[in-house]
């Protein structure tokens, strides 16, 4: 597995995770996880390897005076996670912290759940927004009709995202017909050319999400009819079909983050570059003036 490292210390790990792979094992996996490649790299399945490596870290200093050990002990939590800290949707791509030990893990998990975390996305969404800015406030459930999905319903947990508009855009549909044509299947592109009509613009925006319920981002801009491009959850089979020929996966990452050390306490901030394949994706777009 080649992941990208962007920080690492005697702490915690950053990395650039790549669009593709899952951040837990879980049976409905497929390939290697997150997970495994930390604890590949840090022996965490040898406990015992683990411990002693470990043994003069000091992280129980670390731990927040605020721990509930009802839930279990550090370093059980720390074992059963693999020092997650949090998470990134399978097809999201961008930065992931993680811990290397059961204190630094608590203490950023502490963060995020204080909400103390600054988190940056850049998305690709269909639709251009009127205005520049904006806050969704609204709270978001798991669907009843589809386990998989989720929605803004009144009985959901609080959620809050805000966003600005960095670019808007309409679509080069002549560059799109140009690589169909080159394929040489003219029913496909007679059938793209009627489809085409789904198009109504695109808007390039940066959210910020305060809150960090499952699918937020996404389902939040869906609901307002700006769903992600490339979302197969939220964004419905006809322009997920044709968006699938441009962008290969949901245009979502995680490009920023900022939060403090948890044993400096210094604030550090991490950035990653647009994926590769996003970046290729915004080539078939036109600025809007």
């Amino acid at each position: 597995m080649t992941i990208e490292v962007l920080f690492e210390d005697a702490d915690l790990v950053v990395i650039n995770k790549p669009a593709g792979m899952v951040v837990n094992r879980a049976r409905s996996a497929v390939g290697k996880t997150i997970q495994d490649w930390m604890e590949a790299r840090y022996q965490l399945a040898d406990r015992g390897a683990y411990k002693k490596q470990e043994a003069d870290k000091n992280w129980w200093s670390l731990v927040p005076e605020s721990f509930d050990s009802n839930y279990g002990q550090p370093e059980e939590i720390f074992f059963e996670r693999s020092g997650m800290v949090h998470r990134l949707d399978k097809n999201t791509s961008g930065i992931l912290v993680l811990a290397k030990n059961p204190g630094a893990m608590l203490a950023l998990m502490a963060q995020f759940q204080q909400r103390q975390v600054q988190k940056t996305y850049t998305c690709l969404v269909h639709g251009s927004f009127v205005q520049d800015k904006d806050v969704i406030r609204l709270p978001i459930a798991r669907s009843v009709r589809n386990r998989q999905r989720f929605a803004v319903m009144a009985e959901g947990r609080p959620a809050e995202t805000e966003f600005g508009v960095q670019q808007r855009y309409q679509f080069d549909e002549q560059k799109l017909l140009a690589v169909v044509k080159a394929k040489g299947n003219a029913k496909i592109e007679s059938d793209i050319k009627a489809k085409l009509r789904l198009y109504a613009g695109f808007s390039l925006i940066e959210c910020y999400p305060k809150t960090g319920r499952t699918h937020q981002i996404r389902v939040h801009l869906a609901h307002f009819q700006h769903p992600l491009v490339g979302d197969e959850l939220y964004v419905g089979k006809k322009r997920y079909k044709l968006d699938q020929l441009w962008c290969p996966r949901q245009f979502l990452h995680a490009s920023q983050l900022v939060l403090h050390h948890p044993r400096t306490t210094e604030q550090l901030t991490f950035k990653a570059p647009l994926a590769a394949d996003l970046t290729e994706a915004l080539t078939y777009l036109i600025n809007q003036a």
